[in-house]
């Protein structure tokens, strides 16, 4: 079960981290476009948060699993906590660029960009620096 659930969680995190960059660039190219390309990018972008809204769920139910199947001599050490920091920062992160997404989206207030760009940011930075401190954090 073990090795189904870090299987789980890899490509959870994997599809995540892929699709933060994803929607990152699409920020970047929206901001120049006009018209019906640039609904069509936000579209694709609502869509993709929709997306990672599962992923983010599944990321944390297979790595709290992941946790809970640890051995009792393997307790967490300063490394995992620093990862949990970054998977927070990673969840409030993706959070805030939903709630600015959707302000976005009601008011049509373009003026959000640079704030949307920035949880983005937020999003997949803090999802590589989790995947960093979990190699230290389990390293053999």
């Amino acid at each position: 079960m073990k090795i189904i659930l870090l299987i789980a969680h890899l490509i959870a995190i994997a599809t995540g981290t892929g699709m933060s960059i994803a929607n990152y660039i699409n920020i970047r190219i929206t901001a120049g476009e006009k018209g019906d390309r640039r609904e069509a990018l936000a579209f694709l972008r609502r869509v993709l948060a929709r997306i990672a809204d599962i992923v983010i769920l599944a990321i944390w139910i297979t790595g709290i699993g992941l946790f809970f199947s640890l051995p009792p001599q393997d307790e967490p050490n300063s490394w995992f906590i620093v990862k949990m920091g970054f998977v927070v920062l990673l969840t409030l992160c993706h959070g805030l660029a939903r709630m600015t997404g959707g302000k976005m989206f009601r008011t049509g207030d373009q003026s959000l960009y640079p704030r949307m760009e920035l949880f983005v940011s937020g999003v997949w930075m803090s999802a590589l620096a989790a995947i960093i401190f979990a190699v230290l954090a389990f390293e053999t």
